[in-house]
């Protein structure tokens, strides 16, 4: 799936997205305000796996100091 996305968004070594520290080069906005995907309808498998409020969602949210509950 990733030959469907730009290739400024994927890993040198093609191993999945493309990431500035934590955060995913796709990723817009501001974290705790306001943040959308900037590839939503290609986006890969794991993040369509990741669902608002489930555990992954929960622990990026910690990992980022934001409320979890």
């Amino acid at each position: 799936m990733l030959e469907r996305i730009p290739e400024k968004y994927v890993a040198l070594d093609l191993s999945g997205m493309r990431c500035e520290g934590v955060r995913c080069s796709a990723l817009t906005g501001e974290v705790g305000k306001s943040t959308a995907c900037g590839i939503y309808e290609m986006r890969p498998d794991v993040c369509r796996a990741c669902m608002p409020g489930d555990e992954e969602c929960l622990m990026a949210r910690a990992a980022h100091g934001l409320a979890v509950g």
